[in-house]
């Protein structure tokens, strides 16, 4: 694509504004204060991880020669049982938005996680390099791997757990980002709070640059569902947790903790900004539900955690688990545990006995338990844990957030265990490599549990539109709606692996009959072949001609029109092309072009009556 004026006179006016800033009183300063902790004053572990990202974009999934419309089928998480996805969902991403809104993020909040974290080993309360500091010592203290390998090892390891543990099949590097933001958050809120502000004028300042002018008229949009019905929030939530989590960790280790009242503001602040509060269910077909009202509450309630679990005071707990002497409050803890283990063990021995899978029971039962074990659990930590006497205020926060963190993913254990048996795949589709390819309606999906869940109808259920099959990756999805191939009337389904590649078409026609249903096929081509993989019901036109009525009907190659008389067929023709006809009986079917659409007609001798119009598509 050429460059434009536009885009020339943005990027000169970014590059006078950096110079102007470089300018400012206060370089030195800034400079000093990053090399203090950054190698050479840059945040290197950030700029590998955004590279590892966008390259696998480019090459991996062939975004360098299709930017816009990439390979994703191959890096999601289908399954447990496939490996590939497992490895690949966390840096894949399913378009240029997708992936560019997630480096952009990254941009911002990866540095100030890389500063607070160091590429040089830190002493307790201290914020400067440790130089000569004795501990400093071995590979993995040395600067330049902690630069270039620990710290975006550790933002890829964030991706990967969780993509593995998203609810449902999982793509992209936005569970990261918000292990990052979490991590960030945490170690140092306000700075944060300027770059969830700043990723906005990034944002704005990418879209300038890809689309610096934009013409668009009135648009008739087809049915999607909304936005943020979409949104993987399980994945994100998990990943927040994560970042807090192991910013306390470090934070602990350093004896260094940010101010209450500033971290409770900003992670509100940031929750909030960030959509944090994002929660949205299914309610039944194409229905969606967002608990915005309990999000914001979650937000709200998540700060007060966050902040006690951080910067929280030490005082002993109060309460019966706690006032008590060690023992007394121990030996109560480990009672309610212990009935609680022994409901656990029922429940198990139940399902065995009645021949219910184990696997469901440990998960439902075994999530319902955690949390109520959750009350207990401070008392029977270890010393070693906790120090000295009762558990804190702030060491009780802290496993609240241990058991969230285990309670939000688990859910995703039963979705993950799906697999597709090569006897599932359907026959009447096209293939390209190891994907099947097919459009059907009221389908039931091809996944059965891989392992025994107790209930064969685990994953059952029926599906409508362009479905994408593969037992090879345990994947079983439908790629475009019902709805939405009615509307457009095409759809491009590119499938492939990392060295190839190749789009399959799918197309609808069909006949719009006067009065009752459309009549409709949807044919499937790859480079090789073709098939019409459906026909829909035939459909009889309301206008008729004395004793004579008409039928439309799909068919292996084409479109019938059926000649009824008095109810009893008398003769079958294909409907000609446009500017053509054909004769059954005495009557003259006759394919007239119009503007829009074709239309379809029969001539009496007595009478001529319009039966069916072509079918049109994308609003037309």
């Amino acid at each position: 694509m050429p460059i434009s004026f536009t885009q020339v006179v943005l990027v000169l006016s970014v590059l006078v504004a950096g110079a102007f800033a470089w300018r400012l009183d206060g370089r030195s300063q800034w400079r000093a204060t990053l090399e203090s902790r950054l190698l050479y004053g840059v945040p290197w572990g950030s700029i590998v991880t955004i590279a590892v990202v966008v390259a696998f974009y480019l090459f991996a999934q062939g975004g360098l020669r299709n930017w816009a419309d990439p390979i994703t089928f191959p890096y999601i998480t289908w399954s447990f049982f496939y490996p590939t996805g497992l490895a690949t969902a966390g840096i894949a991403h399913s378009g240029p938005n997708h992936l560019l809104s997630n480096m952009t993020a990254t941009a911002l909040f990866a540095p100030i996680a890389e500063y607070a974290w160091s590429h040089y080993p830190q002493r307790s309360g201290d914020d400067t390099r440790a130089e000569g500091d004795s501990t400093s010592t071995g590979l993995l203290a040395r600067p330049v791997v902690r630069a270039f390998v620990v710290f975006p090892a550790a933002l890829l390891a964030a991706a990967f757990v969780t993509a593995v543990f998203s609810l449902g099949p999982g793509l992209g590097f936005s569970g990261a980002v918000f292990a990052i933001v979490g991590f960030a958050l945490v170690t140092y809120p306000i700075p944060a709070v300027v770059a969830t502000v700043a990723t906005s004028a990034l944002s704005l300042l990418v879209t300038a640059l890809s689309q610096p002018v934009v013409r668009e008229g009135i648009e008739i949009v087809g049915p999607t569902p909304p936005d943020w019905a979409s949104i993987g929030f399980q994945a994100h939530l998990l990943g927040f947790l994560l970042g807090v989590l192991a910013a306390i960790i470090l934070l602990s280790k350093r004896g260094r903790h940010p101010p209450a009242a500033r971290l409770f503001g900003a992670t509100v602040i940031v929750g909030m900004a960030q959509s944090l509060w994002l929660l949205v269910w299914p309610a039944g077909d194409d229905v969606f539900v967002l608990y915005r009202g309990a999000g914001v509450v979650l937000v709200v309630a998540l700060a007060l955690v966050v902040t006690v679990a951080v910067a929280g005071g030490r005082r002993a707990l109060t309460g019966p688990l706690s006032s008590a002497s060690g023992p007394s409050r121990r030996t109560i803890a480990r009672g309610w545990l212990a009935i609680l283990a022994g409901l656990f063990g029922l429940s198990v021995l139940s399902a065995v006995a009645v021949g219910q899978g184990i696997a469901a029971v440990v998960i439902g039962t075994g999530v319902v338990l955690l949390i109520l074990a959750v009350p207990a659990l401070p008392a029977v930590m270890p010393d070693r844990w906790t120090g000295e006497g009762p558990m804190t205020t702030r060491q009780s926060a802290v496993v609240v957030l241990v058991v969230l963190t285990l309670v939000v993913a688990a859910p995703s254990l039963p979705l993950s265990l799906g697999v597709v048996d090569q006897e599932a795949v359907p026959e009447d589709g096209v293939t390209a490599g190891d994907y099947t390819v097919l459009y059907d309606e009221d389908r039931a999906t091809g996944q059965s549990p891989g392992i025994d869940l107790g209930d064969d109808e685990f994953f059952a259920s029926n599906q409508s539109g362009v479905m994408v099959v593969s037992p090879d990756r345990e994947l079983w999805t439908v790629d475009t709606q019902e709805q939405m191939l009615a509307f457009d009337g095409n759809a491009t389904v590119p499938v492939g692996s990392f060295d190839w590649r190749e789009e399959i078409e799918v197309e609808r026609t069909g006949w719009e009959v006067i009065g009752n249903d459309t009549v409709y096929a949807v044919d499937v081509a790859t480079d090789d072949e073709s098939d019409r993989t459906f026909q829909s019901d035939s459909s009889q036109a309301n206008t008729a001609v004395g004793e004579y009525s008409f039928v439309l009907e799909a068919t292996a190659d084409g479109f019938d029109v059926v000649v009824l008389e008095d109810g009893e067929e008398i003769g079958t023709a294909a409907i000609p092309d446009a500017g053509e006809s054909t004769t059954v009986a005495n009557l003259e079917i006759r394919t007239e072009a119009g503007n829009d659409a074709a239309s379809l007609v029969v001539e009496h001798p007595d009478a001529t009556v319009h039966i069916a119009d072509e079918e049109t598509f994308g609003g037309d």
